[in-house]
């Protein structure tokens, strides 16, 4: 009898040791731009900073959340010139002819 109680006291003490955890977690805020259609060996200008060329399909680039202003260049011709508002969470697609 002794026993069983020790058991059941232990049972007790181990299964009430995880407690129960509450807390608020807030994500870093970004956005998303996709760029679509003819992409390959595009130049993109983001806010007149510095130039990336794409080199790869499907690729998705984290922006901050915002209004921003997006230059796309083709053969050295300007072929989007856009100002966008990327929301929070969201991702933004800009089509390349």
């Amino acid at each position: 009898m002794k026993q069983l109680v020790m058991l059941l006291f232990f049972s007790f003490v181990m299964l009430s040791c995880g407690g129960y955890n509450e807390g608020v977690i807030q994500k870093t805020e970004k956005g998303q731009l996709k760029f679509v259609g003819n992409v390959l060996q595009a130049t993109v200008s983001i806010d007149d900073g510095e130039t990336f060329v794409i080199d790869k399909v499907d690729i998705v680039y984290q922006i901050k959340p915002g209004t921003h202003s997006i230059k796309v260049y083709k053969n050295n011709a300007l072929v989007v010139n856009r100002n966008v508002f990327v929301d929070n969470g969201v991702t933004m697609e800009i089509e390349i002819q």
